[in-house]
């Protein structure tokens, strides 16, 4: 479905940003600066995920976008017409991600979406159904239990029904959030010694170091078919050279190293390393039923 690429950045190119970085300043009281850099790399977030997606979407399929952030592509597909719930339990405050999130939902939700306040692990069959398709994208190294919130997942799956994740493998002692090293045994540690005085570490706390081998392990246990897609660690090497934002995230001493790499023969063999060593993962799960 390529049709989708260019009708998504016409769609992110008509968003009012400036008008959801006005709401959401004026309401938490932050700067324009953070927010505007936030709604960024948001957006990009979107296209990540429409790569990561797109050979499953098709009319008809329930769909379900797990930790939908501002929910500009779920948004996005429901405009498209798909058939999609948004699931995004950050509920309350006004930090910087539930500002944007909420003048997002207010300005440009026409009130089709719908966005379940739930997290995922209180997902069940009676209450909300069964979806085709469940993903998420830069969500699950974000939960403490992602075992369980998996389970409840496929407790929603319809009986051939697929899941597809992104997120970071932590075997690579990289943590992209914020661009710096980390040894996955040892986050502590790795916080002393790499992360910034001046970082926000809220991210960092939230993080669980979800590895390969712990989701292969998983999906063993619980008799899953999973299957790890090939050559990311080339692509993003690839969107270092050649986006900008992406490239902004990455500024670290590891992204620059990175950055170097992307320009030369080197990034070639990164199509050919397992995906057990390389970040990031992406990995598709079938329903037991399937």
């Amino acid at each position: 479905m390529s049709e989708l690429r260019p009708a998504l950045e016409a769609f992110l190119a008509r968003l009012p940003a400036d008008d959801i970085v006005s709401g959401a300043s004026r309401e938490s009281g932050l700067e324009r600066a953070r927010l505007e850099a936030l709604f960024e790399t948001f957006a990009n977030e979107a296209r990540a995920a429409l790569t990561l997606v797109e050979r499953h979407l098709a009319p008809g399929r329930r769909m379900l976008e797990v930790g939908a952030g501002l929910c500009l592509f779920s948004l996005f597909l429901k405009r498209e017409g798909f058939d999609i719930t948004a699931l995004e339990p950050a509920l309350g405050g006004y930090d910087a991600f539930a500002a944007l999130r909420d003048a997002v939902l207010a300005i440009v939700d026409d009130g089709g979406l719908e966005v379940l306040r739930i997290s995922a692990g209180a997902l069940n069959p009676e209450e909300h159904g069964r979806f085709d398709f469940i993903f998420s994208n830069n969500v699950l190294e974000h939960i403490p239990a992602w075992e369980e919130a998996l389970d409840a997942m496929l407790g929603v799956l319809a009986a051939d029904g697929l899941m597809a994740h992104g997120c970071p493998n932590y075997v690579v002692p990289y943590e992209p959030h914020y661009g710096v090293p980390v040894f996955r045994w040892w986050p502590e540690l790795s916080r002393w010694l790499f992360l910034p005085g001046d970082a926000d570490a809220a991210i960092w706390e939230s993080l669980n170091f979800m590895s390969h081998g712990q989701v292969r392990r998983y999906a063993r246990r619980r008799g899953l078919d999973v299957r790890f897609r090939s050559g990311l660690l080339y692509e993003a090497l690839r969107r270092l050279d050649g986006d900008e934002a992406f490239r902004a995230r990455h500024r670290g001493v590891v992204g620059r190293m990175a950055a170097w790499v992307a320009r030369s023969p080197m990034a070639e063999l990164a199509r050919h390393l397992p995906p057990s060593l390389t970040t990031p993962m992406a990995f598709e799960i079938k329903a037991t039923g399937g």
